[in-house]
C-alpha cells in the first residue's frame, strides 16, 4: 500500500534514516513442478512431467503464475531442450488463430524458431496440429507441431509441459 510508514519519534534517534525496501516483484524462488531451473535469460523454467492437453498445460502454468515457455532465443531453446531431456513437452506456441502462422501465447511472433526438418507440417494435412512441442523423443529434439488434445488422434495430444516465469 502507498501509505507512509511511521515510526514513533521515541524509537528513532533524530539523526537516523529509515529506509523501506521492497523485494523485487519477481524475487520468488525458481521451484515447483517435477523440476525447475533458471534459464540463460534469468527466467525460471518449470518442467511438469504429467501428460496434459495444451489447454490443461496452459492452466497448470497459469496456476503457478507462469505461462507455457516462450523459447525466444537460441540460448533459451538449447537450455530448454537439454532440460526436458527425452520427453515430448508443450511450449507456448500455436497456430490456432491463423493456420500456418505460429505465435507465442502472448500474441508475439516467433522471431527465433527451431522447427525440425519438414515441420510444422500439420501431419501432412491429415489432421490439425496447432500446438508446438519440443520433440524430446526425436534425435536432435527441435520443435514439432502436434494436435492440441486427443480429439482427432487418440494416441496424441497429451504431453509434459514447460512453464516459464
Amino acid at each position: 500500500d502507498d501509505t507512509d510508514f511511521k515510526v514513533p519519534d521515541a524509537q528513532v534517534p533524530r539523526d537516523a534514516a529509515v529506509v523501506m525496501v521492497d523485494a523485487p516483484p519477481d524475487a520468488r524462488p525458481c521451484a515447483g513442478g517435477t523440476m525447475a531451473s533458471v534459464a540463460p535469460d534469468g527466467s525460471c523454467l518449470v518442467f511438469i512431467s504429467t501428460p496434459r492437453t495444451y489447454v490443461q498445460a496452459k492452466a497448470g502454468c497459469a496456476a503457478m503464475t507462469a505461462h507455457l515457455a516462450y523459447l525466444k532465443t537460441a540460448a533459451v531453446d538449447t537450455f530448454a531442450e537439454q532440460f526436458v531431456g527425452t520427453t515430448d513437452t508443450w511450449i507456448g506456441a500455436s497456430d490456432s488463430a491463423t493456420e500456418g502462422t505460429f505465435l507465442w501465447d502472448d500474441g508475439s511472433a516467433l522471431v527465433f524458431t527451431n522447427w525440425a526438418d519438414g515441420e510444422p507440417n500439420n501431419a501432412g494435412d491429415s489432421f490439425q496440429e496447432d500446438c508446438a512441442i519440443i520433440a524430446g523423443m526425436r534425435a536432435g529434439k527441435k520443435w514439432d507441431d502436434r494436435p492440441c488434445d486427443a480429439s482427432q488422434v487418440p494416441a496424441s495430444g497429451n504431453f509434459a509441459s514447460l512453464c516459464q516465469h
